[in-house]
């Protein structure tokens, strides 16, 4: 009896650990404008691309600019938009205006907003 009570365990732990997520991608080095190299992890969900600094700052890449500037979240209706704010991964923000997004921030707005 206890055999089969340890296989079964055994066996619901080895499928759990098969079904689990997979691990997040590492960080990459991205090059600014300016030759600076910043360090920052690939994300998308739900049509939306976004990076994230070691710090877990929303950061998206200004085409304009060539920099990877932390993000300006907007709604869209139901939908969100991430756009940059002009401020440089790694400046200072000195504006009172904006403050940086986390990801833990943004993710409670998507599930705020999917309700």
């Amino acid at each position: 009896m206890q055999t089969r009570f340890i296989v079964f365990i055994i066996t619901f732990a080895v499928t759990g650990a098969a079904s689990a997520a997979p691990p997040a991608q590492p960080s990459q080095v991205f090059n600014q404008s300016n030759g600076d190299q910043v360090h920052l992890q690939r994300m998308k969900a739900d049509g939306l691309q976004w990076f994230v600094t070691h710090r877990g700052d929303v950061v998206v890449f200004n085409k304009q600019s060539g920099n990877y500037e932390y993000a300006r979240v907007m709604a869209d209706g139901d939908q969100f938009k991430l756009l940059p704010s002009g401020i440089k991964v790694g400046e200072k923000n000195e504006s009172s205006e904006f403050s940086i997004t986390t990801q833990r921030e943004l993710l409670k707005l998507r599930n705020k907003k999917s309700r």
